[in-house]
């Protein structure tokens, strides 16, 4: 007789989707890189402590989002007998490393706001239905449906979460980060797949259809970075490269992202393991001097994106 899932079920499932997702080698770098994070993050509180507070409540704030958009939430409440528990442990795990940090850096006041993620998974998801975000929408051309969606499921945060950015943009640190929260809302958007006839009806073949979705994805990223980073520039111009550098991440994360899902595209599926690639993706596009690994991560997907769409492209059977 098999034993009831423990509170660990959550970290174990995701420690066997990632030794799917990637090699031994693929592991290795996403724990350097996680490192690299950490210690530019420990020197970032070093150099200023104002950015402590910042840094809390940015991170307590994606868990949060992370919270709200749980596509598993129904699942793991009926058939997982302690679902909370598992949640709390999966957030704990989330923060702890930024917990870590805070402490080394001194900063206890802020690190004393991560503990409020056990609290998490016992407040309410919101489940709202509804056009939402009509005017934005608008603006949006019909084949980039991911974008339009992403727009109908986090409006009005995510024009918030913009507006936030740009309000504080004299800040240092926050409305970088506020910026990657929005390019990993992009980036996870691209997880969902269209029909096939939605897929033959955006373009005439694969080159066509990479060539809309990701320029169409480029030129959306621009319009939402440009003005933060040159107002964040004006206010900081000693951070140029910094800036410039993360933005050219951001753009190479969201054009993965857009690749990555017709490298595996499958009609109507939704791509979840492809969550842990853009983890790794997003990790390097923000760590300056290394977003070129995230830019070979996109070269190496793109003749695998052309094969699997030539197939339902010119496969009259599928």
């Amino acid at each position: 007789m098999s034993s009831a899932p423990g509170p660990f079920v959550l970290l174990r499932l995701r420690w066997l989707q990632l030794r799917r997702a990637f090699p031994v080698f693929g592991l290795v770098l996403l724990a350097l890189g996680a490192a690299v994070a950490l210690a530019l993050m420990h020197r970032a509180l070093l150099l200023d402590a104002s950015v402590a507070s910042y840094l809390a409540g940015g991170v307590l704030f994606t868990v949060w989002g992370i919270h709200q958009r749980r596509a598993d939430l129904h699942f793991l409440h009926r058939h997982v007998p302690q679902a909370r528990l598992a949640m709390v442990v999966e957030y704990g795990a989330l923060v702890l490393p930024v917990l870590l940090v805070l402490g080394l850096a001194g900063a206890w006041r802020s690190a004393l706001v991560l503990p409020l993620v056990v609290g998490l998974p016992w407040l309410p998801v919101v489940r709202t239905s509804g056009v939402r975000g009509r005017w934005l929408r608008r603006w949006i051309p019909a084949q980039l449906f991911e974008w339009r969606g992403l727009v109908q499921g986090t409006h009005p945060w995510g024009l918030l979460v913009w507006l936030a950015a740009l309000a504080f943009c004299w800040l240092p640190v926050l409305p970088l980060f506020l910026l990657g929260i929005l390019a990993l809302m992009a980036a996870g958007a691209q997880e969902q797949c269209e029909p096939r006839a939605m897929l033959l009806a955006t373009a005439p073949g694969p080159r066509a259809l990479l060539r809309t979705k990701v320029f169409g994805a480029l030129c959306i990223m621009l319009v939402l970075e440009l003005p933060l980073l040159i107002a964040a520039t004006v206010f900081h111009p000693d951070w140029w490269w910094v800036h410039a550098g993360f933005g050219l991440g951001l753009l190479t994360l969201v054009a993965y992202a857009v690749v990555l899902k017709y490298a595996h595209y499958r009609p109507d599926a939704r791509l979840e393991a492809n969550g842990a690639n853009l983890a790794v993706a997003l990790l390097f596009a923000i760590l300056p001097g290394l977003s070129v690994v995230p830019l070979l991560m996109l070269l190496t997907e793109v003749p695998k994106a052309r094969a699997n769409l030539n197939a339902y492209f010119h496969d009259h059977d599928r």
